[in-house]
């Protein structure tokens, strides 16, 4: 049986939380495919799930393609991380990155850039970057 969904994120994933999907993913015998902007991932690919998802952004649209004999089991735990269906005394305190997310403190950092020492602005300048 085949799947194909279109979800819209209502969360951001952390690396550790990609992690872990891929990790569920990979005891499933379906296969999976992530779609966003013509980019495909394999959800059981590590490398291909870190770079799709350390990239999405809260509310972009995300395509899986499920195929298995196991496709309804995966679609549900797929459907369960990409939408936030957790309370807030289920999730954990998020650290500032996640909290705020990336774009958020990307956008202050640039902003206060002009009112830095110069190493301190070079070294802003690199990470912000090294983070896109």
């Amino acid at each position: 049986m085949e799947q194909i969904q279109t979800f819209s994120l209502s969360k951001s994933l952390a690396v550790r939380e990609v992690l872990e999907f891929v990790r569920q993913l990979e005891g499933f015998e379906s296969v999976v495919f992530f779609e966003k902007n013509g980019a495909v991932a394999n959800g059981k690919s590590l490398l291909g799930m870190m770079s799709m998802f350390t990239t999405i952004r809260i509310g972009d649209k995300v395509h899986t393609r499920i195929k298995g004999t196991d496709a309804d089991e995966v679609f549900k735990l797929v459907e369960d991380w990409l939408c936030d269906n957790r309370s807030m005394e289920d999730v954990e305190m998020l650290g500032i990155w996640e909290e705020e997310g990336v774009e958020t403190v990307e956008k202050a950092m640039t902003r206060s850039l002009s009112s830095w020492s110069p190493d301190a602005y070079y070294a802003t300048k690199s990470c912000l970057k090294i983070m896109r």
